[in-house]
């Protein structure tokens, strides 16, 4: 016996048209008196307009009802699976669709529950990416529990992370540090794929891109010509374009340079042929 849920069940007009049957047939056999008060309510002109014995009509024209909504499609309960759409969650990336979750990572699947080895091999780099993501950018931005003002005059908490929950001076104990990296990386890392989706396949890659999107952004990564190169099949040309990206303040800051060097060094590293 296939289980229905009523939540479903509530959005079919069978089901709708038979519960207000029977919620007529239930007033008719509770509450006469009121109903008849009703009836009588009515202006004559309706009364005479109608059939005579429209009540004993009733039952069968809602039966009929019934039928003829029950041969009609039915609003499906839940939308059908869209295609795969990657979202940057408190748990993890996400990939909405025909999807079966596993572990922080969504793994696509087919309607029978298989996944496809494509599918399962990018989402195991992306999963790749992301650890390597962190690890990198633990060691480019450092950690400080107290915001600071960077020297692009920009408030700065924890691990490299900013918005307008940042104010110069707040503290912050580790593991709130620990949980801004991770939905920072990830939010970066989500940004980075919707506007160069071929870097789902090259963890090394991507999470070189994760990392220098700390810096100049989703935005200006998106705008970049190593973006522009990737798109193109250009993995090498737009590896070396990290190296544009050492200046603040229209200066080269040294520090910076090291940092593209090392994002450089980790895009480099298997790159695709």
């Amino acid at each position: 016996m296939t289980r229905i849920d009523w939540r479903e069940a509530s959005r079919w007009w069978s089901v709708r048209v038979s519960a207000l049957g029977s919620i007529l047939y239930a007033a008719m056999i509770l509450m006469p008196d009121q109903l008849l008060a009703l009836w009588n309510m009515m202006p004559s002109e309706v009364r005479a307009a109608l059939p005579a014995r429209a009540g004993d009509w009733l039952g069968m024209i809602l039966f009929i009802m019934v039928i003829i909504v029950r041969l009609l499609p039915q609003r499906p309960a839940t939308p059908p699976a869209g295609p795969a759409v990657m979202h940057s969650t408190s748990n993890g990336i996400t990939i909405t669709g025909d999807a079966t979750i596993r572990g922080s990572v969504s793994v696509l699947g087919d309607k029978a529950g298989k996944v496809a080895p494509r599918t399962a091999a990018r989402t195991a780099a992306i999963a790749a990416a992301l650890a390597l993501a962190i690890v990198g950018l633990k060691a480019d931005e450092g950690k400080r529990n107290t915001s600071y003002v960077d020297i692009a005059g920009v408030a700065t908490a924890c691990y490299g992370h900013t918005g307008p929950d940042v104010k110069p001076g707040q503290v912050r104990t580790d593991a709130q540090c620990e949980t801004l990296l991770r939905e920072d990386a990830r939010a970066h890392m989500a940004g980075a794929l919707a506007c160069s989706p071929m870097l789902a396949d090259h963890p090394n890659q991507l999470a070189a891109v994760t990392r220098l999107t700390f810096n100049i952004g989703v935005r200006g990564y998106c705008r970049s010509s190593i973006a522009r190169h990737f798109a193109a099949g250009r993995w090498r040309p737009g590896c070396d374009r990290f190296l544009a990206f050492r200046y603040a303040g229209g200066r080269e800051v040294r520090g910076l340079l090291l940092r593209r060097q090392r994002e450089r060094a980790l895009c480099l590293t298997g790159l695709p042929a």
